[in-house]
């Protein structure tokens, strides 16, 4: 129903420009596709923690003794379970990882999110456990991530690593938007619900110029051949960064990346890389 009115808005936006701007936000910003929300189980081998004052997270899941050290986030309407390779890799490294389902994903509730709700919940996660020294953040929630980071500081955490991700969220909303075919004015009605909902304008996420602390190591992982996030977001980071790009397999994918030999070889030298605060 949402897709059909939203066509029906495409083509009359200059004369129900509100309308227009807010179901086709709508249709940007929602999380479950399928419309399904999984099981609230406690996932094989973690041990789940209550949170409190993080809005629309409720818990978190930790494998491994002790204090987490390593955070995962998902991508955009995805959940927790499709990091489990990147909390395996972790644990078999002797670092204790973390994961949660973000605002309106997976157990979370909702079917809509923003990524200042994202970044906020991980910014929250990063000053209650100060023992967490590696983030991994796949697709879109690297915008979350790096935003995340720029607002706590550097604290102990020494490395980023970003696996698939987004340059930025105009770039993101562009490809969208071209993939609907949609109207240069409707992108602009969306870009300015986005602003009003987010809190900040649509440009204001992106990697290139989030400010990263210099202390922390910023590695980046990305097939060539990514058919969902193109390479070349990478490629622009990586040359208004530090960051260290290396190229997974060719034909890896965006999903399939997660549990590649290339995501683990950078996470192995993210858990390596030495705290130094003077870099």
């Amino acid at each position: 129903m949402t897709s059909v009115l939203a066509k029906c808005l495409a083509h009359t936006h200059r004369m129900m420009p509100r309308a227009a701007g807010y179901v086709h936000t709508a249709m940007f910003i929602n999380t479950r596709e399928s419309g399904s929300y999984p099981d609230d189980l406690c996932p094989l081998g973690a041990r789940r923690l209550e949170l409190v004052g993080v809005p629309r997270v409720a818990s978190a899941y930790v494998w491994g003794d002790g204090q987490p050290t390593v955070l995962a986030l998902h991508g955009w309407g995805s959940d927790s379970t499709a990091m489990s390779s990147v909390v395996q890799a972790a644990v078999s490294c002797g670092e204790s990882a973390m994961c949660f389902d973000a605002p309106g994903h997976g157990v979370s509730p909702g079917s809509q999110a923003t990524i200042t709700e994202y970044a906020q919940a991980t910014q929250a996660l990063l000053q209650r456990f100060p023992s967490i020294h590696t983030i991994v953040a796949h697709s879109l929630a690297s915008l979350a991530a790096i935003s995340a980071v720029a607002r706590c500081g550097p604290a102990s955490l020494r490395s980023v690593l970003l696996i698939a991700p987004a340059c930025s969220l105009s770039l993101v909303l562009e490809r969208w938007a071209a993939q609907r075919g949609l109207q240069r004015g409707v992108v602009e009605l969306i870009d300015r619900e986005l602003a009003r909902r987010d809190g900040v304008p649509v440009s204001h996420w992106d990697i290139r110029t989030l400010d990263i602390p210099g202390s922390v190591r910023l590695r980046i992982v990305h097939d060539p051949e990514d058919d969902v996030v193109p390479f070349g977001d990478s490629v622009l980071i990586a040359s208004a960064t530090p960051a260290e790009l290396r190229q997974a397999q060719a034909g890896t994918g965006h999903h399939g990346i997660l549990g590649s030999d290339a995501m683990r070889a950078a996470l192995t030298a993210c858990l390596q890389t030495p705290v130094d605060h003077e870099r």
